[in-house]
Parts: structure tokens; C-alpha cells; sequence
């Protein structure tokens, strides 16, 4: 878990990409022995899940990872990688709960759609 952290510290800092994380955090995960029953990853996983945070200071942030991906970051971590500067006013941990409920229920299209009084948005989806 404490690698997994470091990753998503390495995104936020723009160190790596979302992609490089999500090949780092794989790498890590294959290090583990194989269960002794074969998990078949469904078509879903491989979608992609995006963020977008426009903030009212002009800050950017764009997020893509596989969605298998976020399923781990999210049971590792219990959120995702974005920098909470940006999501001031939002309850974080409603909002991780309903994201990991849609990902669990293989959701797609948009998730979260919050347009802030401040005029910051995030827009949390699969597609």
C-alpha cells in the first residue's frame, strides 16, 4: 500500500502520468502470487474513468486510468488521486463512497457533475 501511495503522490506532482501510475501500480500487483483461481477481468475494467477539474484559479487537472485501476487505488487508498485543493466545500468521502458504488455496479457515462459557487467544476465519469 505504502508503493500505491507514492504513486499517486508522483501524479499529483506531475512526476508521471496517470498511465505510467496505472503500468507502475500493475507492475507491483504482478509481483503477487496469482490466486489459485482465475479472476477474468471484464470488459469494463479496461474503460477508461476520467477526472476533470476546471478550478476558478485556472488550475487543469485531467485523470484517465483504467478502471481496474481505480478499483485498486480505491480499496488501497479509499480515494482517488485528486488534488483535494481543488475539491475544497465537496464532501470527499460521500463522493468516494458513490463513485466506488457506480464502479462496483459497472456504470457508465458521468458521475459526479459539480459546478462549485466559486465557478470550479469537476466532472467525475467512465466512458
Amino acid at each position: 500500500m505504502d508503493e500505491t501511495l507514492r504513486i499517486l503522490k508522483m501524479v499529483e506532482e506531475g512526476t508521471v502520468t496517470a498511465e505510467q501510475a496505472a503500468q507502475l501500480m500493475e507492475a507491483i500487483n504482478g509481483d503477487l502470487p496469482a490466486p489459485r483461481t482465475a479472476v477474468l477481468k471484464s470488459p469494463y475494467d479496461k474503460k477508461m474513468f476520467r477526472i476533470i477539474v476546471d478550478s476558478v484559479e485556472g488550475d487543469k487537472v485531467r485523470i484517465q486510468f483504467p478502471v481496474g485501476a481505480v478499483k485498486k487505488i480505491l480499496r488501497a487508498t479509499g480515494k482517488l488521486p485528486i488534488p483535494e485543493k481543488d475539491l475544497q466545500g465537496v464532501d470527499l468521502t460521500q463522493m468516494m463512497d458513490a463513485v466506488s458504488e457506480c464502479l462496483d455496479e459497472e456504470m457508465e457515462g458521468d458521475f459526479v457533475n459539480v459546478d462549485a459557487a466559486d465557478g470550479t467544476t469537476v466532472r467525475i465519469f467512465v466512458d
